[in-house]
This record gives structure tokens, sequence and C-alpha cells, in this order.
């Protein structure tokens, strides 16, 4: 489905313009990038970059149950999200619970995209977040001694 905000501009008089603002909304859904490798310590790494919208939602959660579905302990780097709907937030505290069900040690770091919605919703006590690569790896390797249990 073609958004009519994406449409080709047409050439107008700019005297009879009233056209106070217009944007593209291409690509016509969102774009998502995940890459996953095993990173220190046989930790997995599942690294998600692009938009993390309203299209792309199914897409980022079903990566996240996969990561999951693994049993492996693994950091998810959300480094290079430019934008992160508060939709995706119940996703992560879902996920973040059936981790620690299932025992699977895990963190996620991120940019100012994740922190501050998960900051502003005080969901910090039910996401390991920290603030770089290093530290989540140190949190789910503490994680591996505790017997399989993230922070």
């Amino acid at each position: 489905m073609k958004s009519v905000l994406s449409a080709l501009p047409t050439p107008t008089d700019p005297a009879t313009d009233t056209t106070l603002f217009s944007w593209a909304a291409e690509p016509e859904h969102g774009r998502l990038a995940v890459d996953s490798a095993p990173g220190a310590g046989g930790i997995l790494v599942v690294r998600i970059s692009g938009d993390i919208d309203v299209t792309t939602l199914p897409s980022f959660g079903s990566h996240l149950e996969e990561a999951i579905d693994e049993r492996l302990p693994f950091v998810l780097d959300l480094s290079d999200v430019q934008f992160l709907c508060a939709s995706a937030l119940p996703i992560l505290e879902i996920m973040s619970a059936r981790a620690h069900r299932l025992t699977v040690p895990w963190a996620v770091t991120g940019n100012n995209a994740l922190r501050r919605p998960l900051t502003a919703m005080n969901m910090a006590a039910s996401i390991p977040f920290c603030t770089n690569l290093e530290d989540a790896f140190r949190l789910v390797a503490g994680g591996i001694q505790r017997g399989g249990r993230s922070a």
C-alpha cells in the first residue's frame, strides 16, 4: 500500500501552493536488518539495525523468540536502531520474562532510541539493559556463572 504522502511532487505555482509540509514514506515497509554471530565466551550476539516500528514489530519479535529458543546466552545489540516505537517495549518485557523462565542469560544494549523509553517507562528492573556492549557481555557472563539467570 503506497502512502499518498510518498507521491512524487508535481510542479505547482508557488503562489497557489498551500502545502505546509510533505514527506516520503519510503520504503513502503520499515527496514530491519538482523545479524547473529557467536561472541566471546560462547555468548551469541544478535545485532538489529534499522527501525523497529509497527511494520517491523512481528519480525523483531520473531528474531527475539528465535534467540531465546536457541537456549544460548545472548546479547541483543540495538545500538544501530534508529527508531523504536513504544509497542516494542512490551515485546522486550515479555521476552525478558520468557528468557528468565527458561534460564537463558541475556542483556540488551542500545542507544538513546532504546534507553529513553526504557527509562521513561521504568522498565530497567525487568529488562537487563546496559549502556555498552562490554557491560552487556559482563552481565551475561555473570548470569552464566550464576547458573543461567541474567540480571
